[in-house]
Order: structure tokens, then C-alpha cells, then sequence
């Protein structure tokens, strides 16, 4: 009987196929190289969208600024009573408890300032920061009760800027003080 022939063939098909377990050199650095260029891709997309969220966080800030600013002046001038001292670059009036403030539009700085003019010993606040642009615009009236020159309506203009994003916010606001029912 001759099994010797027969074993050594299995023994030897055995072996082939041993050696050609698991990946070669070349397979191993083709697909380490996929895995590096599909990372980079994914870190690039993640770098993006991190610093197109940080973008629209920052012009959210400064609109809401903004926001909030064109809401007190529209709500101040509607109680209060306007100056005619106001200009194109400020707004000036008396509260409804008689304190003289002022809404001032500080182009070097993009700023808009509210300015106590009761008190000049406290600092100037800033209400609004990235302001391209700042317009006061007041129709002349007269008042009903006194026949004394006086502002009738308030219009507000107010663009804000940052990056490549811009906002315009428009208002007016009448006196109640000047209305007559």
C-alpha cells in the first residue's frame, strides 16, 4: 500500500495555503492609505463645519445686539419726549422719568453707545458692536399742549456687518407725549 504519495500531497496543499493567510505587505499599505485619506477627509469636513457654526454664533450674537438695542430705542422714544437737538448720528431725549440720555452711533469704533448725560461721571455703554451703519431721522412737529416745536416721529436705521453676513434693522416710534387722542 502506498499512502506516502497521497499524504505529501495533501501536506503539501496545506502548507500553500497557510502561507497565504492574512494581508501582504502591499494590501496592509494600500489600505492604511484609504484609511489616512478617509480620516483627513472627515478631520476637513469637521474643521469646516466647526468654523461655519463658530461664524453664524458670532453674527448671532452681534444681531441679537442689535435686536435688543433697536427695541430699547423704539421703546424709549415711544415714552419719552425726542430733542430736537437729536442729529443723523444721535438721538438724543428725556426719558419718561425726565433723565436726558442720548443713543450715539460712533462710526470709527462700529460702536452704538448709550450715553447718561444726567450723570457724566459714569462711562458710556456699549449696546451694539460690529455697526456699519447708524441713522436717526425725526420728522419736526409741533406739541398740541404747548405750541413749542417738537419731534412728531422717530425713524431708526441700524446695519450690522460681521464677516461676509449683514443685517439691516428698521423701526419708528411716534412720542406718546406728543400724540394727541
Amino acid at each position: 500500500m502506498n499512502l506516502r504519495p497521497f499524504a505529501s500531497r495533501q501536506l503539501r496543499s496545506s502548507k500553500s495555503s497557510s502561507s497565504r493567510r492574512g494581508l501582504g505587505l502591499a494590501e496592509a499599505m494600500i489600505s492604511l492609505s484609504i484609511a489616512a485619506m478617509l480620516l483627513t477627509a472627515a478631520g476637513a469636513a469637521f474643521n469646516a463645519s466647526s468654523m461655519a457654526i463658530e461664524e453664524n454664533e458670532k453674527f448671532f450674537r452681534v444681531s441679537q445686539a442689535a435686536r435688543i438695542s433697536m427695541s430699547r430705542m423704539l421703546t424709549q422714544c415711544r415714552r419719552g419726549t425726542v430733542l430736537t437737538t437729536s442729529s443723523s448720528t444721535s438721538l438724543n431725549f428725556n426719558t419718561h422719568d425726565m433723565k436726558e440720555i442720548s443713543y450715539v452711533y460712533d462710526a470709527t469704533n462700529k460702536q452704538l453707545l448709550y450715553v447718561t448725560n444726567s450723570n457724566l461721571t459714569d462711562p458710556d455703554y456699549v449696546l451694539a458692536r460690529d455697526v456699519s451703519a447708524c441713522s436717526f431721522q425725526y420728522v419736526p412737529g409741533t406739541n398740541p399742549a404747548t405750541g413749542q416745536p417738537c419731534v412728531a416721529r422717530m425713524a431708526i436705521t441700524l446695519t450690522i456687518t460681521k464677516g461676509s453676513n449683514s443685517l439691516t434693522l428698521t423701526g419708528s416710534a411716534a412720542p406718546r407725549a406728543m400724540l394727541s387722542f
